[in-house]
């Protein structure tokens, strides 16, 4: 039984999909299985990961197109590891990467799921230092160390970001991923998981994420209010299903930090402000309500 199993969900990939799992079989220190789940492909997808003779290489094909969440759960059904990692088949895994995210999961029983930095490369497969530099500071200003994944979550959401890592009875624990969202299903899976275990990071450039003209993300249009919407309708649906309890305590309350996370993703910096003064002094603060966001928010959503 292998300790690792890398689920690799592939859709019309074929250009990427060779060298995503190339970056895999480099990985040296963890015995591991990769599952390749072509996902109703209408290229050539299934007839590259074919190409490739190593025998830890799976090739699962779907009649039809079904689904992440869908292609996710049919790893965890199909394998005995007890670690999964994620990877996408347009992306690269950088040598060390596996080691790392099992050292840091093995640490402690706690940690339910591990994450990684990542850098952008394109199509080609290329970076600059510039770029590299300036994720590099991003991730230094918000991922500081004793980040709270609860609050971060909720609020941002962005903060587990590519080669999500497993423990495998955790996400049997939990129920598996939601087969029914288009989008987002990694979100809604971390709200389940921080909501009973942590959450760690591997602070470590492990990962290359690739952007392309078929990113499903980066095809949306209205992206980040879109991603708002998705996290604010997966953490309700969770809260009142009663399958997570945290964005009732006081400390997380899901109403403040979603409307917070909301003035981020219109740029409307003032709702912080707005919302501390709203819960001290409610008919004062609707004067500058009507001055400080509902002006703004209409120009924004007007544009």
């Amino acid at each position: 039984m292998p300790e690792l199993t890398v689920s690799m969900p592939a859709y019309n990939t074929a250009r990427y999909v060779g060298s995503a799992i190339k970056s895999v079989l480099s990985q040296e220190g963890v015995d591991f299985e990769l599952i390749v789940v072509d996902d109703g492909s209408s290229d050539s997808t299934a007839e590259v990961v074919r190409s490739f003779s190593d025998p830890r290489i799976r090739l699962i094909r779907n009649k039809k197109r079904m689904g992440i969440g869908y292609c996710h759960n049919l790893v965890i059904r199909e394998s005995t590891s007890p670690f999964i990692a994620h990877v996408d088949s347009d992306d690269l895994v950088l040598p060390g990467a596996f080691a790392a995210m099992l050292k840091k999961l093995k640490s402690s029983p706690r940690i339910g799921q591990v994450h990684c930095y990542f850098f952008d490369i394109d199509a080609d497969g290329r970076t600059t230092r510039d770029a590299l530099r300036k994720r590099r500071e991003d991730f230094l200003r918000k991922r500081a160390p004793g980040l709270d994944y609860k609050r971060e979550l909720l609020r941002h959401g962005t903060v587990i970001n590519h080669l999500r890592t497993y423990r495998r009875k955790v996400l049997q624990e939990v129920g598996g991923f939601s087969e029914k969202l288009r989008h987002g299903e990694d979100y809604r899976m971390a709200l389940l998981v921080v909501d009973k275990y942590d959450i760690e990071l591997v602070p470590e450039f492990l990962y290359a994420y690739r952007t392309h003209g078929g990113n499903t993300s980066e095809s949306l249009r209205f992206k980040n209010l879109r991603f708002w919407w998705r996290r604010y309708l997966s953490a309700r649906e969770l809260v009142r299903s009663g399958r997570i309890r945290f964005p009732t305590e006081k400390e997380y309350k899901l109403g403040k930090l979603m409307l917070l996370g909301l003035g981020d993703a219109l740029g409307l910096s003032q709702v912080r402000d707005l919302v501390r003064r709203t819960l001290s002094f409610p008919r004062r603060a609707l004067g500058a309500a009507r001055r400080q966001v509902l002006a703004p928010l209409g120009s924004r959503l007007y544009a």
